[in-house]
Order: C-alpha cells, then sequence, then structure tokens
C-alpha cells in the first residue's frame, strides 16, 4: 500500500512493531523512537511519553468512545 495512503493507526501500528522489535521498552524510548522513524502523532506533532499514554488509552476504548 501507498505510505500516502495508509491510515494513522495502520502507520503507528506498523511504527510501533518497527520499535519494539528493535528494544524500545518504555514510553519515552517508545516515543523517541517513533519520532526517529518520522511516525507522527495524531494530529501531526511529535511524539512524548505524556502524549503516546493518552493516545494508547484513547485507542483502547470503543471506537464509539473515541
Amino acid at each position: 500500500m501507498d505510505q500516502g495512503r495508509k491510515s494513522y493507526e495502520d502507520r503507528l501500528g506498523d511504527g510501533l512493531e518497527r520499535v519494539l522489535a528493535n528494544g524500545a521498552d518504555s514510553l519515552s524510548a517508545i516515543a523517541a523512537a517513533l519520532n526517529e522513524i518520522s511516525v507522527a502523532g495524531p494530529r501531526g506533532e511529535r511524539w512524548d511519553a505524556d502524549l503516546l499514554a493518552s493516545e494508547f488509552e484513547r485507542l483502547a476504548r470503543a471506537p464509539d468512545e473515541r
């Protein structure tokens, strides 16, 4: 699939698989690694541990509660 056509959640999921496979083991490390591979946050921003935690909480909710 063309990178430009991938959904945000697909890009985030692919990025998480990559950074976790490379050993990121804390929210800070995951956020830094996502930034390094240019996986942007939900509004195009850079990740930090707080944003990552809140985004995990949001994505864990049922789709109709997001």
